[in-house]
């Protein structure tokens, strides 16, 4: 959980550089199929390794959490 909320910010500011990259490719015919899977691949991605993720560590460690704090 901790490690989550430290890498937050860097991993967001990473995806969002590579989304804005990939929207200048929106225009070409040619690489529009690539842009729009380039775009939703990182935001998936990222939403899985910022909230998903932690959320399925913390339910399946939750006991250990909760036996440890009292």
């Amino acid at each position: 959980m901790q490690s989550a909320a430290v890498r937050a910010q860097p991993i967001a500011l990473t995806a969002l550089a590579a989304m804005i990259g990939a929207f200048f490719i929106l225009d070409d015919p040619i690489f529009n199929g690539l842009a729009v899977a380039l775009i939703f691949g990182i935001l998936v991605s990222t939403l899985l390794t910022l909230v998903v993720i932690p959320v399925l560590y913390y339910a399946a460690y939750r006991r250990r959490y909760e036996s440890s704090a009292t």
